[in-house]
């Protein structure tokens, strides 16, 4: 049978076409129905983790008061920074040489840009320089020394990030004469042997209609010198579209960043999908692909309904609150 230099016969060629007069005009050009416009919700902040409840809180008085998405979810993740957290902000995790550094990223949704810094030394807000790299500059990532180096530029107060509990840490680590585990194999078809930590993501919606996501984290313990995690990364941590809503992300980055799950989780909802199933779908995604992580994500669509899921952390309960004037609501995720 003549083919084609595509592979495609001839016959088979003609049969299609055939087909396709045989609909008429209308049938054979007509496109998938798009999903209908997603409204636009009532004012909301969304924070993952235990302390979700205690960041809503920080922010939820702002929005009430007409204040901005953007203003909230920085204020939101600044309580968590300064907490004193041992996966996030200040005194947290240290690395392999015993130092503490910070990722960040802050998206607003209308007009879609970012701002991020990774691996961030000796500024204990990060949130408020990535900030700062949105607002202030074309760029959208600044990291290491150099990141530090812009913060001080900006204003920012550089001290030290390293706590009695983070230098406890590092010093009972390193006495046992071990290598990062971050030169491991890949976690593909085996348990993952990296502790559980937290991320804080937060998202908002204002009075106004406006969107915004934000993250922040200390990343991985006693990790390589240099290493940026997915929190910083559209995409990866965090994402948002105006037009659809946002999504959050925490656990192992350096498997979540290689599925850039908020980013598919938003458009799954943009393509009809509800939140609940954008959020399983997901996590699925990356369980199908073989890895045994601890991960999990929360996404909100714009007017107000949310989803999350996990894989792994079976000793570990991740959850994300959500506060609108109904009240502050922490979810449970199974």
């Amino acid at each position: 049978m003549a083919t084609d230099d595509t592979g495609i016969s001839r016959r088979a060629f003609g049969a299609g076409a055939a087909g396709l007069a045989a609909l008429g005009p209308a049938q054979a050009s007509a496109k998938p129905a798009k999903p209908s416009p997603i409204p636009t919700g009532k004012p909301f902040i969304l924070t993952t983790w235990d302390f979700g409840a205690g960041a809503n809180a920080i922010g939820w008085p702002m929005l009430a008061g007409g204040g901005s998405a953007l203003d909230v979810v920085e204020a939101a993740i600044n309580h968590v920074e300064l907490l004193g957290d041992y996966w996030v902000g200040a005194g947290g995790v240290p690395n392999e040489v015993g130092e503490t550094t910070l990722d960040a990223m802050i998206m607003w949704g209308p007009t879609h840009d970012a701002g991020a810094v990774g691996c961030l030394k000796r500024v204990k807000k990060a949130i408020s320089v990535a900030r700062k790299v949105m607002e202030e500059t074309q760029h959208s990532l600044i990291v290491g020394d150099d990141a530090t180096r812009f913060a001080a530029r900006m204003g920012f107060t550089e001290s030290s990030l390293t706590s009695v509990v983070s230098q406890q840490a590092w010093d009972n680590w390193a006495a046992k004469g071990e290598k990062t585990n971050a030169f491991d194999p890949e976690p593909i078809g085996k348990d993952s042997k990296l502790v559980g930590h937290d991320t804080v993501g937060s998202i908002a919606l204002d009075a106004a209609g406006n969107l915004c996501v934000g993250c922040s984290t200390n990343g991985r313990e006693f990790k390589i010198p240099g290493r940026v995690g997915d929190s910083p990364i559209v995409g990866a941590g965090a994402y948002v579209d105006q037009a659809v809503g946002a999504a959050v992300a925490t656990g192992n980055g350096d498997v979540m960043m290689r599925f850039l799950p908020t980013y598919h989780a938003v458009e799954l909802m943009r393509g009809g999908m509800a939140p609940q199933a954008a959020a399983e779908a997901t996590i699925k995604r990356i369980a199908d692909a073989g890895y045994s992580i601890d991960g999990g994500i929360a996404v909100i669509r714009r007017d107000g309904m949310h989803g999350g899921a996990k894989t792994g952390w079976a000793d570990t309960p991740f959850s994300y609150s959500v506060q609108t004037a109904a009240g502050n609501v922490k979810v449970p995720v199974a």
